[in-house]
């Protein structure tokens, strides 16, 4: 059985706006010892989101897709 799926909105690729994000589903991340999972409803963006979704932040992401706030 396939473990547990949240939604995602991701960077698929550096772009302006809605160009480059994608909605997907990724696996529930299981939570180490010392931490916890919350359920989110909603949230903002950080201006540095927005810095990495334009390719202003040339060593951020390193790697596509990439759930903003995710490092």
């Amino acid at each position: 059985m396939a473990g547990k799926l949240m939604d995602a909105v991701q960077y698929s690729r550096h772009g302006e706006g809605s160009a480059g994000l994608k909605h997907g589903h990724v696996p529930v991340p299981t939570p180490k010892k010392d931490e916890l999972l919350l359920k989110v409803e909603a949230t903002s963006l950080n201006p540095v989101d927005w810095k990495i979704q334009k390719g202003m932040v040339p060593f951020l992401p390193r790697k596509f897709p990439h759930i903003p706030g995710n490092f």
